[in-house]
């Protein structure tokens, strides 16, 4: 698998659910550092815990 992302910054607004949080996972696959950004803080610090807790 080809890793585009790696070593690149994402920013996902809206990160903390639906398919930002979809996006979130997939951009970390790719072995980008993916920022989590959503007005529900809860659910933000959630999906990037879930990332850090699945090394990355």
């Amino acid at each position: 698998m080809q890793r585009r992302l790696k070593d690149k910054v994402s920013i996902v607004t809206g990160g903390g659910s639906g398919f930002g949080e979809s996006i979130c996972h997939t951009f970390a696959q790719e072995e980008s550092k993916v920022v989590v950004a959503d007005l529900n803080r809860e659910n933000g610090n959630r999906v990037a815990r879930d990332l850090k807790d699945k090394g990355r």
